[in-house]
């Protein structure tokens, strides 16, 4: 009975001692973290060549968060902010991509792109602090 338990002692330990060995608990580099999050957000505003009062407040909200509250994550290059007229040539491609044809509002992240157009209309003119403060938690998650 003494021998059957130092055998499975014996093979429990070299098991553990094999996956330890194996897995890789070393902490990350800086450039292995900051590759992981090369992709920045983006934040996109899309708008056609006559605008609204609220087609304005978003673009002015979401300007005023990226260049007050994100502006850290915006210089270390984590968030980016692209105003894109679709009325354009250039804007036509781009909207293109995302299948917009009226004014709208996306965060774009590695995992795909989120459409806030529905939020952004609610809120951008009339709760311009909770459009800012829901647009700012989506994005600082997005960012984790």
């Amino acid at each position: 009975m003494k021998k059957i338990t130092i055998i499975m002692m014996a093979v429990l330990f070299s098991s553990a001692t094999i996956s330890a060995c194996s897995s890789n608990n070393a902490p990350e580099t800086k450039s292995e973290s900051v590759a992981k999050n090369a992709s920045p957000v983006e934040i996109i505003y899309f708008h056609g060549k006559q605008r609204c009062m609220t087609c304005i407040a978003i673009e002015k909200e979401t300007k005023a968060l990226v260049e007050g509250e994100l502006a850290k994550q915006v210089k270390a290059g984590k968030v980016k902010f692209h105003v894109v007229d679709f009325s354009t040539e250039e804007g036509k491609k781009i909207a293109a991509k995302y299948k917009v044809t009226f004014s709208s509002l996306f965060v774009v992240t590695p995992k795909g792109a989120e459409n806030l157009t529905r939020f952004a209309f609610a809120n951008a003119r009339t709760n311009g602090e909770g459009f800012r403060k829901e647009l700012k938690d989506k994005v600082v998650k997005a960012i984790r």
